[in-house]
Parts: structure tokens; sequence; C-alpha cells
């Protein structure tokens, strides 16, 4: 007797692989929606930590700023004084007052968390992830700005006022001391690079004003 061939019903077959296939796909566009949201709302954490230290460096800059035009007026006071051979009283206070250097301050946790984590690489529009980028480049050019200030400072002027004036008790010291060619050198220096430093911090504000802007 001839055994029956077992019949295999192949449209059922197919079907069952049909759903396993739609089943996996469905998984796998679902895991990877779960996946791109996550990526979203990690990258708007992050520029919304950015706009948020924009507007602290902005703060700091406006502050830094204040006070840099405050000495800027200073060495005006003392140049006039000095071209008309009196007040040494003042300019000597001045000089003094003139040892708070100032600078600006900036956060950059957020940018260093930003590109530090890899996240930077979920920001898909270019011109977003140009703009942060070119941002902290400008920071930077600030800085610098600072620094060539700050070693003026340190190598010029700060020695000659500590070696040639009293900071004990701030007395006026003899004409010499103020008159002489050095010490004008010295401040006209200081104030150059201090002009130079402000209009830095003027430039960079209107940066992130523009930054800012382009994030509403």
């Amino acid at each position: 007797m001839k055994k029956r061939k077992a019949h295999i019903n192949w449209l059922n077959h197919g079907l069952e692989f049909l759903v396993v296939i739609i089943g996996i796909l469905i998984a796998f566009q679902l895991n990877q929606c779960s996946t791109e949201n996550e990526q979203n709302k990690t990258v708007d954490i992050h520029l919304k930590q950015i706009i948020d230290e924009a507007k602290f460096n902005k703060a700091s800059l406006k502050s830094a700023l204040t006070h840099g035009e405050l000495n800027i007026a200073k060495f005006d006071t003392i140049f006039s004084l000095l071209n008309d051979d009196k007040g040494y009283e003042k300019i000597n206070r001045l000089s003094i007052e003139l040892l708070n250097l100032g600078g600006v301050y900036f956060r950059k946790n957020s940018f260093q968390t930003l590109t530090e984590s890899g996240d930077i690489r979920f920001i898909k529009e270019f011109n977003v992830k140009k703009r942060i980028v070119n941002l902290y480049e400008y920071y930077k050019w600030v800085e610098s700005f600072d620094e060539i200030s700050r070693s003026l400072y340190m190598q010029d002027y700060y020695p000659y006022v500590k070696n040639n004036f009293d900071l004990t008790t701030a007395q006026k010291q003899d004409k010499e001391i103020y008159q002489n060619k050095l010490f004008k050198n010295i401040l006209a220096s200081y104030k150059r690079t201090s002009e130079n430093r402000i209009q830095k911090y003027r430039d960079c504000i209107k940066e992130i004003d523009k930054y800012l802007k382009n994030t509403k």
C-alpha cells in the first residue's frame, strides 16, 4: 500500500512568514522612531543649555564691558592731567585703580558636553551646528584679546606700579614717577590693548544676539 504524500500548505506558510517579516519591520521602525525621538529630545536639551549659556556669557560680557569703559575713562583722565602737568594725587589714585584689570568669564560647559558626548552628531541641520561652533570660536577669540592685555599688564604695568608706587598708603610719589617716558609708554600700551579688548566685547555681544535671534 502506497503512503500518501503529506500536503504542505504553502499559502499558509507564506502568509505566516510574511506576518513575521512585517512584524519585524514594524518593530524595527518603532524602535527607530523611538531612538530618533530620544535623540531629538537630547538635542533639544543641549540647545536649551547652549542658549542659557549664551545669555550668561552675554551678561558677563556686558559687566566686563562696563568695567573696561570705566578704565578707558581713567586712562583719558590720567593723560589729560599729565599733559597739563597737574593733579598728581588723582593720577596716583587712578593709576592704582587701574591695577584692577578686569576681564570676561565665559561658560563653556554646555558646548563641552555636547561635543565630548558625541551628541553633536545628532544635530542634523548643518547651519544650526555651524552657528554653535562659530559662537564658541568667537568666545576663544575674545579670550585671546583678554590674554594679550593680561600679558602686557603682568609684564609691564603691574611691575612698574609695584616698584614705583606706594601701594600700602597710596601716597603721591615724585612727579618724575608719572612724567617719565617709560610710564607714559606703558600706560599708552595698556590703554590700547584695553580698547581692543572692549571692542571685542561689543562685537561678541552682537554675535550672541545674532545667535539667539536665529535660534528662536
